[in-house]
């Protein structure tokens, strides 16, 4: 055999490897999908089996006690990872994050403030990930009503960050492990600069943009921070930090400005107390009782009851409890649509987590021609993208508010550059105080490697008719007449920007100038500045719609508006294994060949930088974006 294959002319050595690929590739297909089936069917089995005894009804604790201890993310949309992505995901892993919905949390507060049945919550917020402040100080606000409604939240953990001992600071009383530490440094906005790496490379970087402060590719222009980027940023980051400061020192009944003093002196506290973390904590008023996890336990014990196995305290799942308790809604009549904007704006239908133009624009278009719906409500929560994207999705919303649809644009955590172009149709533009928006601006991104080839001696040449016949190519450069037509093409898609704010404002082109060049803005900013009509969350929102649709409380359904499942995913859904594909991607495939220590974490950080030039797909190649926003979401 062995004398055959030397004997072998090259063309069938090559198709007998390629048949061997095509097998071993055949083979990591078959080996996923048994894995997936192996682990997916069971599930559905037992949900079937539940579902026929009646296991899975909620019940509520006796001692009237729920416990909330969210894993992931704090997200308005969930994302969800194509079942075709899957493979891709159980090799490099990556992927969605375990995901909590900030809707989910904020009516299971208030639901639970005025259930009597409920009387204390147990929070735990060690496995939070992360949220955008807007979404934190909600979730805040709802913990204090819980609070003022005579009920109390007890928390417990075991290394509090910014964000999660911002939570914590609103319940009656904080538990800190007594090995464990209460670290507040407050914010701060750090990016990595890639301006020498890639003239080493010989990497050239055509870059075409308007706007002083628009700072979304610095990283490729140069090795350190603008002088205008560094004054945006302080002014930024400075509005949301103070609003952090005054929620939760008046939360915790603290002096003003103890935590600025905290964050400053933690080392000398940390010294004083010997480098013992939790000691400093206990001393800076960070937490009000030392304890280990196994005394907490007791004391809850002892203090409500155990459950059935007497090993832990007796007490409901609160998302449970969200979901036993949601209303069905869904009815005929009056509907107030909502169509959720999360993530990064690319052309086309998007997938994984992003806002589709063609999609979104779809979407729309299906709620302005249901006759039953009588106002819009777009939710976003977005950096921007494309910027012919965004404008699909501005002008189908501006076109159902022309044919007499109430719109309202309500801002989640970010809603900026085009985040802020798809909401100017609006009648009314709702932001939270700590809402990331404005970065009116655009900018242009085409990296080439002309240099770097011709070292290796790699040369693009041909023929053309015009003067423009051969355009930007990755191997050839931008020819000088695209160069300025892009950079035109730029500078009037900056003026339609302005003039579409000024028209849906009603200011001029010089006053929206003034705060444009690419700022961006806390929605406190930028309500004094004209750019937002009114301060308030999703709810508040939902009623502005209402009263300018002429609907009485109690008169009309919300529904949520979502893109239709692919071909695939009706298909797991039609067997039942929806759930489980998203599920099993989360968990079994989460980290992917690369595990999940400190160097993979470190490769997946670099790629997610590269993913957020990657998604930018715009057929023109101009982008309104705001990819500094971004930083805002590690809300840690």
């Amino acid at each position: 055999m062995s004398e055959q294959r030397a004997n072998e002319n090259p063309i069938a050595m090559l198709w007998r490897w390629i048949g061997l690929i095509q097998h071993g590739i055949l083979r990591v297909f078959g080996i996923f999908f048994i894995i997936f089936f192996l682990l997916a069917v069971p599930g559905c089995i037992g949900a079937m089996i539940s579902g026929m005894s009646g296991d899975d009804e909620f019940e509520m604790a006796e001692n009237g006690v729920l416990r909330f201890a969210p894993v992931g993310v704090v997200v308005e949309e969930e994302i969800r990872i194509a079942p075709e992505d899957a493979l891709s995901g159980a090799l490099l892993g990556g992927g969605a994050p375990e995901q909590i919905l900030l809707r989910d949390v904020v009516e299971g507060l208030r639901m639970a403030a005025e259930d009597e049945d409920v009387q204390t919550l147990l929070v735990n917020f060690d496995r939070l990930a992360g949220a955008t402040p807007a979404a934190m100080h909600e979730i805040a606000e709802e913990m204090t009503a819980f609070r003022d409604a005579g009920k109390e939240i007890i928390a417990y953990g075991e290394a509090f960050t910014n964000g999660s001992w911002f939570l914590a600071a609103h319940a009656d009383e904080i538990n800190l492990h007594d090995y464990g530490v209460a670290l507040i440094t407050g914010y701060g906005s750090y990016r990595t600069y890639f301006r020498s790496l890639l003239d080493n490379l010989l990497v050239t970087v055509n870059v075409y943009r308007v706007g002083t402060f628009k700072s979304a590719l610095e990283p490729f222009l140069g090795d350190e921070m603008s002088e205008a980027a560094e004054e945006a940023n302080l002014f930024l980051f400075g509005g949301i930090w103070d609003a952090y400061q005054r929620a939760a020192e008046e939360a915790r009944g603290m002096e003003r400005g103890a935590l600025q003093t905290l964050a400053d002196t933690a080392p000398d506290l940390l010294e004083a107390a010997g480098g013992n973390a939790a000691q400093a904590s206990l001393d800076a008023g960070m937490a009000d009782a030392l304890v280990g996890r196994a005394a907490f336990r007791d004391q809850m014990i002892e203090r409500f009851g155990a459950d059935e196995d007497g090993r832990n305290v007796e007490s409901s799942d609160f998302l449970e409890y969200v979901e036993a308790n949601r209303s069905s809604g869904g009815s005929d009549g009056d509907k107030i649509a909502v169509i959720l904007a999360s993530g990064s704006i690319v052309a086309g239908n998007g997938d994984g987590g992003v806002i589709g133009g063609d999609a979104h624009a779809e979407l729309i278009r299906r709620a302005r021609l249901d006759d039953d719906v009588r106002a819009i409500v777009l939710r976003i929560d977005s950096g921007g993208g494309s910027a012919f994207a965004s404008e699909l999705i501005r002008e189908e919303l501006e076109l159902a508010r022309l044919e007499g649809k109430i719109v309202i644009a309500s801002m989640g955590g970010v809603a900026a550059s085009g985040g802020y172009w798809i909401a100017t149709p609006a009648q009314e533009i709702w932001a939270e105080p700590t809402t990331i928006t404005g970065s009116i601006g655009i900018f242009g991104f085409i990296p080439t490697f002309e240099n770097a080839m011709a070292e290796i001696g790699v040369f693009e040449d041909g023929v053309a008719l015009t003067e423009t016949a051969r355009g930007p190519s990755p191997f050839g450069g931008v020819p000088e007449s695209w160069d300025r037509m892009i950079q035109a093409n730029i500078e009037y898609g900056y003026e339609r920007f302005l003039g579409i704010v000024a028209e849906s404002r009603g200011m001029t082109r010089d006053e929206v100038d003034a705060v444009a060049q690419g700022r961006v803005w806390t929605g406190e900013q930028a309500l004094e500045r004209g750019l937002v009509d009114r301060l308030g969350g999703y709810d508040e929102a939902i009623a502005a719609a209402a009263e300018r649709a002429g609907l009485e409380e109690g008169a009309y359904t919300v529904e949520v508006f979502e893109k239709p499942l692919s071909d695939f995913e009706q298909f797991l859904k039609n067997l039942g294994l929806e759930t489980e594909a998203q599920a099993l991607q989360r968990t079994v495939f989460r980290n992917g060949l690369l595990g999940d220590g400190v160097l993979s974490g470190l490769v997946r950080d670099a790629g997610a930088e590269i993913e957020q030039i990657n998604v930018l797909n715009d057929p023109n190649h101009v982008y309104a974006t705001c990819l500094a926003c971004e930083a805002v979401r590690r809300f840690e």
